[in-house]
């Protein structure tokens, strides 16, 4: 069960003649959907590439990779805007773009638009996005509205250019995808999308259908469990020692430790995986402290378990609102719960608890837990850490990768990127001694990916090098997003210190709103 209630829509058009259109969308439509879409417990999301490509960028080339990439995360949602212009073409395309975009090289060889390619990569070549693809062509003779000496940037930049626009509009028709003809203005194109675009909200998420409080959270925990389970290189003795527990006798709950960003919470969301598939009658809730706004808080995560308990198991009592009595009524509901089925309870992060009440002193955990009941906890050193050993829990630690592992990790996730290193320099980074922590690795791997000057590959793996820990390296990382995105501006610190005041985060859709 995954969280993918979320609609994100990718707005393709040529740029000059389209502005006022896409301004008219940002400004008044775009808004209507995202009121509607939280009325639906549904996240709004629009990309708008107008801002999201920096001049280095376009010098480098990254243009087009950087669209095609955005409409791969937006599938299926496409807008398509044409007026009477062809568009941009480039005059290269990345030797490592058509490697992993084998259709490009014909596409390039024709002369075609970036937008052209747009609506090919997003639409022409993907049947899956019927439905959830419109197209709205402005009226041919809006032109005559435009100053004339504006009005070569609304019109095709030759006669190629125009019968090329015009082969395409009729591709478009001929797949039967939605296409609004000739629209006359901004306010009948907004009518246009506002409509076709609510259509679609009405039917993925029809009024009432919301899912309730407790699925919603639900929700939340299993998708950040499965963005931890994305390569994850893990030893089979871990998961022994966790089946062991899960079947074992051990009435105290097993503790994980390990360094930040050693894998944790990964190791927990790979092991639940693997244990539901064979022990699928086993009742399993995995809780992740921070995967949600309210997770850390010590009475929101009983009452969710505790409802979980009341929605699965029948359990009639009603759950407590007050701390001593939840509290009590806890440790009394395990029992319950154990008396029906095997149960096994995941908490991640225990460090990460609110200091509300004392909670990350353990008082609302219980001591022992029944015989068909398993909880296993995950935590950093700290004032829960310190009450683990005073209890004389069981204590397992995950260890820093091995190199060969660390071989493994860069390879496997390069290649979920369709990115590969060289042997040599695969052993420079496996040989630095902080490259044994997997955030780390993951975080130096995602910098050089988007990193696009191949001749200075490896003075840039040495720059990472130098930080010593994840801490220095998300340093280094803000200090490169300064550099891309905000050289004269205050964009990057501005987002940081919103996310560092928000007591429980904040979502693209908030920051966007705030920005």
């Amino acid at each position: 069960m995954i969280n993918d209630r979320q609609i994100r829509v990718f707005i393709s058009s040529t740029f000059r003649d389209m502005q006022a259109e896409r301004d008219y969308l940002v400004k008044f439509i775009f808004p209507q959907l995202r009121k509607l879409c939280e009325s639906r417990l549904i996240t709004w999301g629009e990309v708008d590439l107008r801002w999201g490509v920096t001049d280095e960028q376009a010098a480098e080339g990254k243009v087009l990779p950087i669209c095609l990439e955005e409409i791969k995360r937006c599938r299926p949602y496409f807008i398509g805007l044409l007026g009477e212009r062809y568009g941009w073409v480039p005059d290269s395309i990345p030797v490592e773009l058509m490697e992993k975009e084998p259709w490009l090289k014909e596409q390039f060889e024709g002369k075609k638009s970036v937008t052209e390619l747009e609506i090919m990569h997003g639409v022409l070549r993907n049947t899956k996005m019927a439905g959830h693809a419109y197209f709205y062509f402005r009226d041919p003779k809006y032109v005559e509205t435009i100053p004339k000496n504006k009005r070569s940037d609304f019109i095709s930049e030759d006669t190629q250019s125009a019968e090329k626009l015009k082969i395409l509009k009729q591709q478009i028709r001929d797949n039967k995808f939605p296409v609004r003809e000739s629209y006359p203005t901004l306010e009948a194109l907004g009518e246009l999308v506002l409509k076709d675009l609510t259509a679609v909200i009405d039917k993925l998420y029809p009024e009432g259908a919301q899912p309730d409080p407790l699925t919603r959270e639900a929700m939340d925990h299993e998708a950040y469990a499965t963005s931890r389970a994305k390569v994850y290189i893990g030893r089979e003795s871990y998961y022994k020692r966790l089946d062991e527990h899960a079947e074992g006798q051990s009435e105290q709950p097993l503790v994980i430790l390990g360094e930040s960003g050693c894998g944790k919470s990964a190791l927990l969301a790979n092991w639940v995986i693997r244990y539901r598939k064979f022990h699928p009658d086993t009742f399993i809730i995995q809780h992740y402290i921070g995967a949600s706004p309210y997770s850390a808080d010590w009475m929101a995560m009983l009452r969710r378990i505790m409802g979980e308990f009341k929605r699965s198991l029948q359990i009639e009592d009603d759950i407590p609102s007050k701390p001593d009595e939840l509290r009590d009524a806890f440790k009394v509901w395990l029992y319950q719960a154990a008396v029906q089925k095997k149960v096994v309870l995941v908490l991640d992060g225990l460090n990460q608890l609110t200091d509300i009440d004392r909670a990350p002193d353990l008082p609302w955990l219980p001591l022992e837990t029944p015989a068909n009941m398993r909880i296993i906890v995950s935590t950093l050193p700290g004032r829960s850490l310190d009450e683990i050993k005073n209890r004389n829990w069981p204590i397992f630690t995950v260890e820093p990768m091995d190199t060969g592992e660390r071989r493994e990790l860069i390879v496997e996730y390069l290649k979920l990127q369709a990115r590969t290193l060289e042997s040599r320099r695969i052993e420079r980074i496996v040989s630095a001694p902080q490259s044994a922590n997997p955030l780390y690795l993951r975080v130096l791997l995602d910098e050089l990916r988007v990193f696009g000057i191949y001749e200075q590959l490896d003075e840039r793996i040495n720059y990472y090098l130098k930080a010593q820990n994840p801490y220095e390296l998300y340093r280094k990382v803000i200090a490169r997003w300064q550099e891309d995105y905000g050289k004269d501006s205050s964009l990057v610190s501005d987002v940081l210190s919103l996310l560092w005041a928000a007591r429980r985060g904040l979502s693209e859709a908030e920051l966007l709103d705030i920005m």
